[in-house]
Order: structure tokens, then sequence, then C-alpha cells
């Protein structure tokens, strides 16, 4: 009898146990669904649009053009592999900063007196083969345009012959020179001198 008995009182508290833990996992199960049903996604503070573009806020840049070198030779698309136009546009764009907030080709009606940058390519140098081709120059002339200013010039020129990192390759090369160019465009545009040359000799 006191084996039985002994037996027995063991079964009804493991019994007892049992049924207590599971209790707990019901219950803390329970909590977490709770809790992820009434949980709301997060939203982040949406940022303001960006003001619309003023003669303030803006710089119209149209296309870069292919101009005439000091030798009178004329350039094309022919001459450049890596579309310099193209490169020193994105240079602008991507080093502009405020007061200037947009970046136009072609005015827009809030914009239109906003002054305007013409550019072109005045030489270039970029055989293919990367640092094995020989340095890549890019020259420019440009001028700005502003309403009830006369314009202003300026002349620019940056080279490489040794570039680090990878990839070496010949447009990878122009695109630093151009990338420099384009900062130093918008560093004048701050205080635009009549004649100024930009870069380096």
């Amino acid at each position: 009898m006191n084996a039985d008995h002994s037996w027995r009182t063991h079964l009804i508290h493991h019994t007892t146990a049992l049924k207590a833990t599971r209790l707990a996992v019901l219950l803390v199960t329970a909590g977490l669904i709770v809790a992820c049903g009434t949980r709301q996604p997060t939203t982040e503070a949406a940022e303001p649009p960006p003001p619309d573009a003023t003669a303030q806020n803006s710089l119209i840049m149209p296309p870069v053009v292919y101009g005439t070198t000091a030798q009178g030779l004329k350039l094309s698309k022919a001459d450049d592999n890596c579309d310099v136009p193209t490169l020193l546009h994105q240079a602008v764009q991507d080093q502009i900063e405020e007061p200037l907030l947009h970046l136009l080709t072609t005015p827009t009606p809030g914009a239109a007196a906003a002054p305007v940058l013409k550019v072109e390519v005045s030489d270039l140098l970029a055989n293919a083969g990367g640092l094995y081709g020989g340095p890549k120059i890019v020259e420019l002339r440009g001028t700005l345009e502003r309403r009830g200013a006369a314009p202003v010039h300026f002349t620019a020129k940056r080279q490489m012959f040794l570039y680090v990192g990878f990839p070496r390759s010949t447009c990878s090369m122009v695109g630093s020179v151009t990338y420099a160019l384009g900062g130093d465009m918008l560093a004048w545009l701050k205080k635009p001198v009549d004649g100024a040359f930009l870069g380096e000799r």
C-alpha cells in the first residue's frame, strides 16, 4: 500500500507539473500572438519634397558639345570613346551643392532666368590601353551667361598619367579626370572670374 500510494502521489505531482508547464507555454504563446497582432508597422517621417526649380536654386547646363582645338581640329564623337560630354554633365550633377539644387539641361518656367553654363570640349586625348595607352587629357572652354551681367569665360584642363585602383581602363581614367573638372567648374561658379583657368596646366 505504501509503495502504491507513493507511486500514485508521484504520478499526480508529475501530471500537475506537466499541466502547469503546458499552461505556461500556452500563456506565453498567446501573449506573443496578441503582441504581434497589435503591433503596428513603424512609419518613418517622410522627407519633404525638394523645392521647385527657381532662378536662385538652379543651373542650366545644356549638353556639352565638341569644339575646336587650338590647332584648328574640329573634335567629334569619333574622337571620344568614353563619351566625355555625358561624363562631364554627370560629374557636375554628382557634386552640385546648395544653394544650387537643380541641374537643368533646358530652362523650365520657374527657372527661365537661371544662369546658363555652356561647355565645350576643346581638346581630348584618351588613347585606348588604359595605363599603357599614355596620359588621358581633357580640355574645356566654358561660358557663364546671367541676366543683367556680361558673359564670363573660363578654360580648364586636367590630365592623368597614373591611376591607382581598378579597373585601370581608359574610360575609368577619363572618368576621374572629368569628375575633377566638374568640381573645378562648380568651385568657379561660386565666384566666376572672367578668363579664369581651372584645373592644372
